[in-house]
């Protein structure tokens, strides 16, 4: 795996909308040696309505431009182009999300592909649309043409747009289609723009191979060419309900999405790592909860012993051991 760089993200509360208190944090993570940082573009407050303040993204390009350090970005995480109802806002959202990620310099700008049902109406069953498979296709349709038009901006911008894996709920089985990477897979290369491709969230993808009992190294295999960015976090491979929002209850029982430090779950990073290989060249962001800041110091450590495991598994399988 080659690096284009290695960082954390922040968490969507303060530190990233206050700028003195951003200021603080960015100085932490540059002098523990990270070169990059993911910034949630609603954490930063520069979005209204789908319109950008402009004042307010000016002073985050004055702030960031200041440390030498590069930027990804995460596109609202409730942004739902498969929104029941209007979805001119989240049109709107995304697009603002775009010219964003390119004012403040950013790489790469990850993004939460279309739900059929929604996050927030995961608890409200009755609220589900039921789609059928035409209806599907037609949903799947409209976020390519909006992909490629992101993708044109963006690639006027000079970032890449990278497509999420999503997590899993035992609420809502079949709530998005990229629950396993072949389905991302699919409609990136329906969307056939190279300026979108796909973000490989670690720690996703090992509940998903849990709950739908997918091939782990197959569904790596079908994304692989696509992975630009990596989001790599660990758990127990163990999801949860939409409603269970407490890690410190979760956790004890190793349940969930935990956003955990590589080795604090069971996630196959050895066999993850070895499969992605030479052929992923882009950033791995610690996508670690804000509970675990305490690990940030131990994270470049724990990947490189991490993939020095990655070689002896490599040396095994290419040996038929």
């Amino acid at each position: 795996m080659k690096l284009k760089g290695m960082g954390v993200s922040l968490p969507i509360n303060e530190t990233t909308s206050n700028l003195e208190r951003l200021k603080d944090k960015l100085h932490k993570i540059a002098g523990l040696g990270f070169d990059t940082v993911e910034l949630p573009i609603q954490g930063m407050n520069v979005i209204k309505n789908g319109r950008i303040n402009a004042s307010r993204l000016q002073a985050y390009r004055d702030l960031l431009s200041s440390f030498p350090l590069q930027y990804t970005t995460h596109a609202p995480f409730d942004l739902n182009l498969f929104r029941q109802g209007d979805t001119s806002v989240d049109e709107k959202c995304l697009m603002a999300s775009v010219d964003i990620s390119g004012a403040i310099g950013a790489k790469i700008m990850v993004y939460h592909v279309g739900r059929y049902v929604g996050e927030e109406q995961l608890s409200i069953s009755h609220s589900w649309a039921r789609y059928t498979e035409e209806e599907k296709q037609a949903l799947l349709q409209y976020e390519q043409k909006w992909m490629r038009t992101a993708g044109d901006r963006a690639q006027a911008c000079g970032v890449m747009i990278a497509m999420e894996n999503m997590r899993p709920y035992l609420d809502c089985a079949d709530y998005v289609y990229a629950l396993s990477p072949s389905a991302l897979a699919d409609q990136i290369e329906a969307v056939a723009h190279p300026h979108v491709q796909a973000v490989l969230d670690t720690g996703h993808l090992h509940m998903a191979v849990h709950m739908y009992g997918l091939d782990l190294l197959q569904e790596l295999r079908r994304l692989a060419p696509y992975v630009i960015h990596m989001h790599l976090h660990d758990n127990y491979g163990r999801p949860c309900y939409s409603t269970e929002k407490s890690q410190y209850e979760l956790a004890p029982l190793g349940r969930g999405d935990m956003h955990a430090p590589l080795g604090e779950g069971n996630l196959p990073f050895q066999l993850i790592a070895a499969e992605l290989g030479p052929g992923f060249h882009g950033y791995v962001i610690h996508e670690v909860r804000e509970m675990y800041e305490s690990f940030w110091p131990q994270l470049r450590e724990r990947y490189d012993q991490a993939l020095g495991k990655t070689a002896a598994v490599s040396h095994s399988t290419a040996s038929g051991v």
